[in-house]
């Protein structure tokens, strides 16, 4: 879960002008949208439709363009919560607690990742990427993706919902994969090579000339 202190919100108190500089700058690909009180989440939008209708000349009823999104409490368990996101249009939940304040939001990614433990604590003595000697890479699975991305120059879209290679794994496969299971991806071939129980622990990662 993306804690309400970390969430994006479009405050459709705010100008036009105002919403479509926070719009343009964001690199999230939706947010929640907020209707007077920070507890009073409507909806979410998508950025880009949002973008090309206040680049129209649209300013009123931006209402309009809010989309419902699943509501959950914050003691809902996983796969209740993957049920409703799925069942949405937005993919994200909005999530609050018995007292009706706004907590955070929860996206796929965060669900697949909490159940199956991709946010394994780091290994004090063990490197999250080695190279091999034929020039491939053994990946940890909790390795942080924008990490792992600047490190072999692999794109991952800035939105992704997701923040380590075990997460990006299930977002290409959509399924929890077992050991020997292989997918390529542009110029790259990946390989899962070890699981600990359903959790991805590591990757082989090499390049397809």
């Amino acid at each position: 879960m993306t804690p309400r202190r970390e969430v994006e919100v479009i405050d459709l108190g705010d100008s036009a002008d105002e919403i479509r500089e926070q719009l343009r700058a964001t690199r999230r690909s939706r947010l929640p949208v907020q209707d007077g009180e920070a507890d009073s989440i409507i909806g979410v939008v998508l950025v880009k439709e949002m973008i090309d209708f206040l680049s129209d000349g649209g300013t009123h009823d931006l209402r309009g363009l809010v989309g419902e999104a699943p509501v959950v409490m914050d003691t809902a368990g996983a796969l209740q919560v993957l049920r409703e996101i799925r069942a949405s249009r937005v993919h994200m939940a909005l999530v609050f607690d018995e007292y009706g304040h706004f907590e955070g939001i929860i996206t796929p990614g965060d669900v697949l990742e909490a159940i199956i433990g991709a946010f394994q604590e780091e290994e004090e003595n063990e490197p999250p990427i080695v190279t091999r000697a034929d020039g491939s890479w053994l990946v940890a699975g909790w390795m942080q993706v924008d990490e792992f991305s600047h490190e072999l120059g692999i794109h991952i879209p800035r939105d992704a919902d997701f923040q380590t290679v075990a997460g990006f794994i299930l977002a290409e496969l959509n399924h929890l994969p077992v050991v020997g299971e292989v997918f390529e991806k542009g110029h790259w071939r990946f390989e899962v090579v070890d699981l600990d129980g359903r959790r991805i622990d590591k990757i082989l990662v090499s390049r397809i000339d």
